[in-house]
């Protein structure tokens, strides 16, 4: 399938999640987000335990920040009115300095907060990254898994700030913390009966103040709600419409403009004007994007700052009365009006809160989605039993293979036991099964049909990852990192610095290490960049780092997919010629179109449209005259022509 092909596939995937979202009744979405609520507290608790601790001192701190002022301002104010000096100086400080500590406080809160955020964040993204590593082969290969992976890398990037998630998940404890507090402050003077005459009397009565700031509030806050309940929904859907865009900017990007080797060869240079047409229109809908976005915050910001009007002036009205019909005293008005202030601004908060709570589940959800995914494969239970004399027979019983979504049988009906400790050669045409054959060895697929027997026991039954280090492998296909030369042999941050240099040397790397080392670098020298660049090595030399790090790793089953693809004959000569002391006593397993690699190996393997046709020696196979036969002397031909006899002797 072709990366426009899987891409409209993803696409169609897409629709169909949303089509299924759609369709679910409301109480099916709040049980859903409430499930996916609990998980992110969950993960987020077990990748640090101080977190939300700390989240919870920063909420408490934070309403000190808010009340602090509001209690402190009455005594204040009574104290001047009543020309009590004394006392309105000592209060004044004793609130100046309460604000400054507290304000402190929240603010050294806030930075350490954020900092651990940050950390919680990366450790939440790394797991989510290291999701790859842990499936089955078969689905980190499989499109659908690929799109659920950027799904959630594109929902961590948008709405996956977890730092800002808390911030609003807590928050809202905080609200009701604050409703609670300024509800009880706002009914002690909406009580207050009061003493004056005059209309602002009736205004003042609690049987009417009490019920107009009420109702006020609850009219506000649900228009606001349904508002912002309607303004989420547009941005979700906005940000999905935005996923569609991005993996065509990404496809346009990395399948397209980037095929520079395609635009040489195939002179599409004539396509320019189509491409940068579709490019343009790309960038367009992601600019219209980016304007709805702003609008929908626009129309969030207005519809809070609008209600919030609102109710000052009720607020402000309530506690006039109050005060002019002689209800409460004067110094008390800002306390009180403060409070019935906060009323609305803790529920609209607490709504507001709420919303962002919500709006964010979906992202979060679609995070779930992935690092949820479960390995398909038996992991089994059984360890692996550690031998240091590399005793391992691996047998196939009838394996037959059918690759995801393939009707055609790619292995069929194998039977084949590899000798401990020999050397075996697979060959045969391209597309015999080879690599296949490899794959279910390895346990990257697992056959169809049949089993596969690791000491007489199913591999099934083994631990899935004590099993894969059995092997160490160089496939043909292989990926060097962007990480310095040693790290890359050794596939780990802490290395045997020894032991890297003797694989690189027993890998023909010697003389090159030698010549990095001169020039300062040595063993720290980056093989890749970031961007996915090589540096300084040609293909040859990455295929013998390659090769050093299967060396490394020491399985007991060495396997080598086209070990000498990048090398020339001498280079290849020179390899097998070490052939001893790169194998060692380990059993063997040699994939190549080069028939001269078999001439090492005391067993091969011909290999033709997925079964075994033909096995034995060398020489035996020579003598049947059949396909092995054919293919050697055909290359056998290629090689005398070119003057390298010694790969044929």
């Amino acid at each position: 399938m072709s990366a426009k092909q899987e891409k409209k596939k993803g696409d169609r995937e897409l629709e169909k999640m949303e089509n299924n979202e759609n369709t679910m009744t409301k109480k099916e979405q709040r049980k859903q987000g409430w499930q996916t609520l609990r998980w992110v507290l969950k993960e987020v608790h077990s990748l640090d335990r101080s977190f939300m601790p700390l989240m919870l001192l920063h909420t408490l701190v934070n309403l000190g920040t808010i009340y602090a002022p509001i209690l402190l301002i009455a005594p204040v104010l009574d104290g001047f009115m009543s020309k009590n000096w004394d006392k309105a100086w000592l209060w004044g400080l004793i609130m100046v300095v309460t604000t400054i500590m507290v304000n402190l406080l929240e603010n050294y809160l806030m930075k350490v907060g954020r900092i651990s955020g940050e950390k919680v964040y990366g450790l939440f993204a790394t797991k989510m990254y290291h999701k790859p590593m842990t499936l089955d082969y078969p689905s980190s290969q499989d499109s659908e898994k690929k799109r659920a992976f950027q799904r959630a890398f594109q929902s961590m990037q948008y709405e996956g700030n977890l730092s800002a998630f808390f911030v609003s998940l807590f928050a809202v404890l905080g609200d009701v913390l604050s409703l609670l507090t300024s509800i009880s402050l706002t009914v002690v003077m909406l009580l207050a009966r009061p003493v004056q005459g005059g209309w602002m009397r009736t205004l003042a009565q609690p049987w009417l103040a009490l019920p107009l700031a009420f109702i006020s509030i609850f009219l506000v806050s649900t228009l606001a709600r349904k508002s912002n309940n309607e303004l989420a929904r547009k941005e979700r859907k906005l940000h999905e419409e935005h996923i569609k865009v991005e993996a065509d900017i990404m496809y346009l990007n990395q399948q397209v403009i980037f095929s520079t080797k395609d635009y040489a060869l195939y002179q599409l240079n004539d396509m320019i004007p189509m491409i940068r047409t579709w490019l343009r229109e790309l960038l367009d809908k992601t600019s219209v994007f980016f304007a709805a976005w702003m609008n929908v915050g626009i129309r969030q910001t207005i519809n809070g700052d609008v209600s919030a009007l609102v109710f000052l002036l009720v607020a402000w009205l309530l506690a006039g009365a109050k005060v002019l019909t002689g209800a409460v005293p004067v110094a008390m008005l800002v306390t009180y009006a403060n409070s019935l202030i906060q009323v609305s601004k803790s529920w609209l908060s607490i709504n507001e809160n709420i919303m962002t709570v919500v709006r964010r589940i979906p992202y979060y959800r679609d995070i779930q989605d992935y690092v949820s995914l479960e390995n398909k494969f038996e992991t089994g239970s059984i360890p692996v039993e550690k031998r240091n004399d590399n005793e391992v027979l691996l047998e196939m019983e009838n394996v037959s293979f059918k690759y995801p979504g393939s009707d055609r049988w790619a292995l069929r009906n194998v039977n084949v036991s590899l000798d401990m400790k020999k050397r075996h050669a697979v060959v045969g045409l391209n597309g015999a099964g080879k690599t296949t054959f490899i794959l279910l060895l390895c346990r990257l697929y697992e056959p169809t049909e049949g089993r596969i027997l690791l000491n007489g026991v199913d591999i099934r039954k083994y631990d899935y990852q004590e099993y894969l280090r059995l092997f160490s492998v160089v496939f043909q296909d292989f990926q060097l990192f962007a990480f310095p030369l040693a790290e890359n042999v050794a596939s780990a941050e802490e290395f045997d610095e020894a032991r890297v240099r003797e694989c690189l040397t027993m890998a023909g790397f010697g003389e090159r290490l030698a010549e990095l080392e001169a020039e300062g670098e040595g063993l720290e020298t980056d093989v890749v960049s970031v961007h996915g660049q090589v540096k300084h090595f040609s293909g040859g030399e990455q295929q013998k780092i390659a090769i050093a790090r299967a060396l490394y790793n020491q399985g007991s089953v060495m396997i080598l997919d086209e070990p000498t693809a990048a090398l020339d004959p001498i280079s290849e000569a020179d390899i097998y010629a070490h052939l001893n002391d790169l194998i060692q006593d380990k059993t063997t397993v040699f994939i190549s179109h080069r028939m001269s690699s078999c001439r090492f190996c005391s067993d091969i393997l011909v290999f033709n449209e997925g079964e075994v046709v033909e096995r034995g020696t060398h020489d035996e196979l020579l003598g049947l005259q059949g396909l092995y036969r054919s293919m050697w002397d055909a290359q056998a031909k290629y090689y005398l022509e070119q003057g390298h006899s010694s790969l044929v002797a």
